[in-house]
């Protein structure tokens, strides 16, 4: 439930990243007031016509490598590939979280470095790795223990895997937003993680004695 509205809200921040960069350099795309003209057009030598809103994927694929292959360190350009590879059209999951490494071993413990690890506990949910996930989040609760959205998923991630991680995380959560709309929703989670339902026990009935003749 509030897994399904963060993975929403974070695949419309990344497209809303790469919209953003495509769009900051549209004057340069198009030749506008440049004599450069269109910088896509011979980035990785990936298409003659440029990248546009329609570009294939493996044209956005070239175009970033390039850019990084340039720059080594241009950690935007790792990010959107990691983005390109992680969406569910693609599901180049293991070269997503390639990406996400290299971002973090140039950054790894600035504020963006949160998400970054925070969206590869998703990629690694998508992976059915459920352990790495909870190890990726739970490092993102350490870089800043007050940010209460690393708790908040940490606590979505571990729940059935690591009910005691869980609990800690949502109680953190709590401490750091005791008016969150979720907080509801999470104390009944944690209510229901802290007390399991008992299996009922089962009575054998007692042998019916026999008498002898």
């Amino acid at each position: 439930m509030l897994l399904a509205r963060k993975k929403i809200n974070r695949i419309a921040k990344w497209f809303a990243i790469v919209l953003a960069a495509i769009f900051a350099l549209s004057g340069v795309v198009l030749g506008v007031g440049s004599k450069t003209g269109n910088v896509f057009a011979g980035c990785a030598q990936s298409s003659s016509s440029g990248l546009s809103a329609n570009s294939s994927f493996a044209d956005r694929e070239s175009y970033l490598k390039g850019q990084i292959k340039k720059n080594p360190n241009d950690t935007d350009s790792m990010l959107q590939l990691a983005s390109l590879y992680a969406g569910d059209n693609v599901k180049r999951y293991k070269d997503a979280i390639t990406w996400y490494q290299k971002y973090l071993a140039i950054d790894p413990k600035s504020p963006q470095s949160i998400e970054v690890r925070l969206d590869m506990g998703q990629t690694y949910v998508k992976m059915n790795d459920t352990a790495s996930a909870i190890k990726i989040d739970t490092e993102a609760t350490t870089v800043d223990p007050t940010d209460a959205q690393a708790f908040l998923e940490l606590g979505d991630v571990a729940k059935g895997q690591q009910n005691q991680v869980a609990i800690n995380a949502w109680n953190r959560y709590l401490q750091l937003t005791p008016n969150s709309p979720y907080a509801s929703d999470i104390k009944a989670e944690i209510d229901t993680l802290s007390h399991p339902a008992t299996a009922p026990s089962t009575t054998v009935p007692a042998a019916t004695p026999t008498t002898g003749h």
